[in-house]
């Protein structure tokens, strides 16, 4: 008799799931496109990884649109269209976190890549998906699409539009199941991975 599948359980971040967060986030992205460009290769770069998904983490909570996923096998960050842009000092605090997360080296690529996404990033009233991620092992489990279901049943209610860049090429189904579609193509600065940028309109009488 197959087993059943028991339906994922989904609650609000709050700031003692920080750690296990920063390293679900750390595994889910270890083959991600952006991150090989831009994270150091030595012997610092699991806690790197680490690092630089907990301070997202620290900057997009207190939103209040932070999901988990089963106590932290995923988590989904999400802000609305007038909260995702860091103000000048915010980004200035963070150079020296992205030094140590990216190297001297790649540290630019960091920051050009950065630049494209915020110069492409759409004007309109939305919510905007910064971060999806599940652990490898709990992959392939419904994870993703109930940690997705949780916003655009709210963009459904209030007739907001979501938006999000997909950094993998295998995501991009994933997202178009949930009705994204790509709006246009990214190159995450000079030499980068492309991104896919993709938009969902809400769907009617939800």
């Amino acid at each position: 008799m197959p087993s059943l599948r028991s339906e994922p359980i989904i609650r609000r971040a709050e700031r003692s799931d920080d750690l296990r967060l920063a390293l679900t986030l750390a595994a889910a992205f270890d083959d991600d496109p952006v991150a090989r460009f831009c994270v150091r290769t030595d012997a610092r770069r699991h806690w790197a990884m680490q690092a630089g998904f907990k301070r997202a983490l620290d900057l997009y909570r207190p939103y209040g649109l932070t999901f988990v996923a089963n106590d932290g096998a995923g988590v989904a960050l999400w802000a609305r269209h007038d909260q995702w842009q860091l103000t000048f000092w915010q980004e200035c605090s963070l150079i020296p976190l992205y030094v140590r997360v990216c190297g001297i080296n790649r540290f630019m690529r960091l920051i050009r890549g950065f630049d494209v996404m915020e110069s492409h990033h759409p004007a309109e009233r939305h919510y905007y998906l910064y971060l999806l991620g599940v652990y490898p092992d709990h992959q392939s489990q419904g994870l993703g699409s109930a940690l997705l279901r949780t916003m655009l049943e709210r963009c459904d209610r209030e007739q907001m539009p979501a938006y999000l860049e997909a950094s993998n090429p295998r995501n991009i189904s994933l997202y178009g199941r949930h009705g994204f579609r790509v709006i246009r193509e990214l190159q995450f600065g000079p030499g980068g991975p492309y991104l896919a940028a993709m938009w969902r309109e809400p769907r009617q009488n939800a």
